[in-house]
């Protein structure tokens, strides 16, 4: 074990922290999250990583971010402790300030808990936008790579990513996702929706196959977060901001799609659907 990795603790002025039981062994996990092929898979375009105390590692985000070439965000930083299977710990560059972020896993009944801390963000308001991305950013990804291992692994990912802006309220738009009546009015035939962590969700369509999954991330209604399960698993996320006079909002969609190879993906029609939905809140909130 490097510099007793394990026994490392974060104390930043602000810290965002996320966990999530995986039904994967602690080997498994720490090569999803230090291995530059299995990263691609779930997570970023592409990675140079030197995996050891002192090494760096550089983190691509093309396809991920909706962006490509010089474009690309990209991340980077170097490990400060190695734990195999056990602990990871980095320095990450945010804005010029190092950061501090690690991984950290449990065994955990038939699989690993995973824990991701990134901390040492300054409490005052110029970072506040900072921060709130890179913590909804952290919920959502240590979602998406539970999904990854328990329902897509080994398959490759591409992103599909969709904005629009509706004459409605956030409270209202996120309505329109996540109840039986908003679905509805623009998206399925049919539905049901439990929307809370882990609530399952049912979309149904007259001579197309139904849809099943969960409600992975839904605990506010600025950050959506969707499985849709099944022999084309992907995951939808949805971002909800409210425009200057909060009788708008701004829906940015991410339908990270998986496939078994580049010819098995089929993108969802989300141009249209949203344009349906746009259309639907003309009408007045849903009954």
């Amino acid at each position: 074990m490097d510099d007793d990795a394990r026994a490392l603790t974060l104390e930043p002025d602000r810290s965002s922290r996320h966990s999530a039981g995986i039904h994967a062994s602690p080997a498994e996990v720490y090569e999803a999250i230090t291995d530059p092929r299995a990263l691609s898979r779930w997570f970023l375009s592409e990675a140079s990583i030197d995996l050891r105390p002192g090494g760096a590692y550089r983190w691509v985000f093309g396809d991920a971010t909706g962006t490509s070439g010089p474009d690309a965000h990209v991340a980077s930083g170097e490990f400060v402790a190695i734990a195999p299977q056990e602990a990871v710990r980095m320095k990450s560059r945010v804005r010029d300030l190092d950061t501090d972020l690690e991984f950290r896993l449990d065994p955990w009944r038939d699989g690993t808990v995973l824990t991701v801390t990134h901390g040492g963000f300054p409490g005052d308001e110029s970072w506040d936008e900072t921060f709130r991305a890179i913590d909804e950013g952290w919920e959502s990804e240590v979602q998406v790579l539970k999904f990854y291992m328990e329902k897509a692994r080994g398959m490759i990912r591409r992103s599909q990513f969709h904005e629009i802006r509706i004459a409605a309220p956030v409270e209202e738009a996120y309505l329109r996702f996540t109840t039986q009546a908003g679905i509805c009015s623009w998206l399925a035939g049919r539905a049901a929706a439990d929307p809370s962590p882990g609530g399952e969700f049912l979309l149904e369509w007259e001579g197309r196959s139904a849809i099943r999954g969960r409600f992975a991330v839904a605990n506010s209604e600025r950050l959506l977060v969707m499985t849709w399960e099944g022999d084309k698993p992907s995951v939808v996320r949805i971002w909800f901001e409210e425009d200057d006079e909060g009788r708008a909002s701004i829906i940015s969609l991410e339908h990270r799609l998986f496939a078994p190879d580049r010819d098995g993906f089929e993108p969802w029609r989300w141009d249209e659907a949203l344009a349906r939905l746009a259309e639907a809140v003309r009408g007045g909130p849903p009954a």
